[in-house]
């Protein structure tokens, strides 16, 4: 629905979590959602060795190598049956609040511009290798396949590689240029809250 929470804590750190709208299990661009998750990823998926995971991803590549003061972030992407959640974590010393709103706010509208076809691919291979893994066990397998029945009414798992190699660089734009003109859900916590600009200043800087 939008709107700032703030929540002061004894530590010098802060946390700011921005959040939008974003769509339903039904909607055509789930998959665009679940690879933007992927082309943002996490800080703490920076693992040498690691199957699907490691410093190819932007909360590593942009945020975290670019950026000194930024000591982790994270997109998470959620959806259900009348709606879902998308939106991304940053946390950083308290001095550098303002800025780390900043980056943050720069890595969303990111999303609108073109992506590269081998930073697509590669987010795609890496979405596709976390389902397949996800789905190696059959009792998860199992479950899948009811949620599918429950959710849609028929089976849709078989499809899902197939979904996330159709999705194209103008459909996550188009996604996330919708997602960003809804309204900003932001929570900010820690000892330096007052230095995060609002919630109106976030939308001025996304519209």
């Amino acid at each position: 629905i939008g709107g700032e929470q703030r929540t002061w804590t004894e530590t010098p750190q802060t946390n700011i979590a921005l959040a939008f709208e974003s769509a339903a299990w039904n909607h055509k661009d789930v998959h665009a959602f679940y690879l933007m998750n992927t082309l943002i990823g996490s800080t703490s998926a920076f693992t040498s060795g690691h199957p699907c995971q490691g410093m190819f991803n932007r909360a590593s590549s942009s945020l975290l190598q670019k950026n000194n003061f930024v000591d982790a972030a994270h997109s998470f992407n959620s959806h259900f049956t009348d709606s879902g959640l998308f939106g991304v974590s940053i946390e950083g010393p308290g001095s550098h609040s303002a800025d780390l709103l900043n980056v943050l706010l720069e890595e969303l509208n990111r999303l609108r511009e073109p992506i590269s076809e081998s930073e697509l691919n590669r987010a795609k291979n890496q979405l596709k290798m976390q389902v397949l893994s996800g789905l190696e066990n059959s009792d998860d397998r199992l479950e899948e396949i009811a949620r599918n029945f429950m959710t849609y009414g028929n089976l849709t798992f078989h499809q899902y590689c197939d979904d996330i190699d159709a999705v194209t660089s103008e459909q996550i734009n188009s996604a996330a240029s919708a997602l960003l003109q809804g309204k900003p859900t932001m929570v900010v916590t820690g000892g330096a809250i007052n230095m995060v600009p609002t919630i109106t200043d976030v939308q001025r800087q996304l519209n």
